[in-house]
């Protein structure tokens, strides 16, 4: 009987003291689980004005982990986005939630009315998306107060824009031009979609919707593949650091693509794929940070590495940072996905402003005296008209007076002795 009840304790004892490594395993597992949260890279992208904030709601679905953001002064937009997408209204003072009527000076004054709510948004992220089509007035007038709140926290902030079409006018693409002029130093990088783009690489039938869906399926994709690289373990891995060190560059432009192909392809396909993104002009030879991940099945070969390897380190400046990575994926079985995200290039024909709405334009006319030349002369004499700024005008002006001044001086001497008479 005593045994029997000491095989009893035994055992009790047994599961107490297995329950409490359960329960201890539990809760170190919780505990790491929770530091693990906390060191996760918060990103978040946030759409400014009307077209900003309709990229940002087609996309919102497809990107995970990520915090999705729209900010409008056009208070009656915001029905129509999904739940899963943050709204941010401001500028009520300025607009009255109808809008900026294209003014980028009203939608600067009202994100700077807001900066303590942008400052809470843009709190505590460590890469922040800021997208926005270019030309009108909240996007052109916000996106770079946004940009430079971001900035004075020290957060990595990556431009998405579109620009205007030729047909919008110049005006459109003066304020496109001048806004990206004012963020480009409190942007790590930009990548810029030229409307014009958009419709050359599409079918001339296909519609608005249809083609403004195609821009939203490769910023999508190549979203995806670089969030991806950020979370997603590796056998060459990626990590948050090297991105950062990719970003380094303040306002360069940049290149991403996110591309997948069947393994065995040509050389000259596989270099389609990568390098020819048909909505994006840019110049590889003058890229001076590249990162691309390669993923595949475990069956990916060194060879193939190697052979896409090669491709990258040819196409960019001789001295570029690269940082590569190479991970596995199941879903890919026979086929392989590039992500390269190239920075510090040039964007090939990027032309956003018309020549004849440069500002200060020299006017070049022929003087009197070449009209009144003879047909076969080859001299030819030129005015040339320069617009002067107002201090060039206050200086000739007060040169001017001067110079009356002195003359009513010498006439002011009796003529006697002027004259030299005395």
């Amino acid at each position: 009987m005593l045994r029997k009840n000491k095989m009893i304790k035994i055992k009790k004892n047994a599961k107490k003291s297995f329950a409490a490594k359960k329960f201890s395993k539990i809760e170190k597992v919780s505990v790491i689980k929770n530091e693990l949260e906390q060191k996760r890279v918060r990103i978040k992208i946030i759409g400014i004005g009307d077209g900003g904030a309709a990229i940002v709601a087609g996309l919102a679905k497809e990107l995970n982990k990520v915090d999705s953001w729209v900010a409008n002064t056009d208070w009656r937009r915001f029905k129509k986005f999904p739940p899963i997408v943050k709204v941010f209204n401001f500028g009520e003072k300025q607009t009255h939630g109808v809008g900026t009527g294209m003014d980028p000076e009203i939608g600067r004054q009202a994100a700077l009315a807001e900066k303590e709510k942008i400052f809470k948004i843009l709190k505590d992220s460590d890469l922040c998306f800021l997208v926005s089509s270019l030309g009108g007035g909240t996007g052109s007038g916000a996106t770079p107060v946004f940009a430079k709140i971001a900035q004075q926290q020290g957060i990595m902030t990556f431009g998405i824009f579109t620009l205007p079409f030729k047909f919008e006018g110049e005006r459109k693409a003066r304020i496109a031009k001048e806004s990206l002029e004012k963020m480009r130093s409190n942007l790590n990088t930009s990548l810029i979609f030229p409307n014009e783009k958009i419709f050359q690489g599409l079918d001339k039938n296909v519609s608005f919707n249809e083609g403004f869906a195609a821009i939203n399926g490769i910023l999508s994709q190549g979203l995806q593949g670089l969030i991806g690289l950020v979370f997603q373990p590796g056998l060459i891995n990626i990590d948050f650091a090297d991105f950062k060190t990719i970003l380094n560059n303040k306002g360069k432009p940049a290149y991403l693509i996110n591309t997948e192909f069947e393994k065995g392809i040509k050389v000259e396909d596989i270099k389609k794929k990568i390098f020819q993104n048909p909505f994006l002009t840019y110049n590889f030879h003058h890229a001076k940070s590249v990162l691309f991940n390669i993923v595949s099945d475990v069956n990916l070969a060194l060879g193939e590495v190697t052979e896409i390897s090669q491709l990258v380190f040819g196409a960019v400046h001789p001295d570029a940072k690269i940082i590569f990575g190479v991970s596995f994926d199941k879903k890919l079985s026979g086929k392989i996905r590039v992500t390269i995200l190239a920075i510090g290039g040039r964007e090939k024909n990027f032309d956003i402003v018309n020549k004849k709405s440069q500002e200060n334009p020299i006017k070049i006319k022929k003087s009197r005296k070449d009209k009144n030349n003879k047909k076969g002369s080859d001299q030819q004499k030129f005015e040339i008209k320069i617009r002067r700024n107002a201090i060039q005008v206050k200086e000739e002006v007060k040169a001017e007076e001067e110079n009356i001044v002195a003359k009513e001086r010498i006439w002011e001497t009796p003529t006697i002795l002027r004259k030299g008479f005395l």
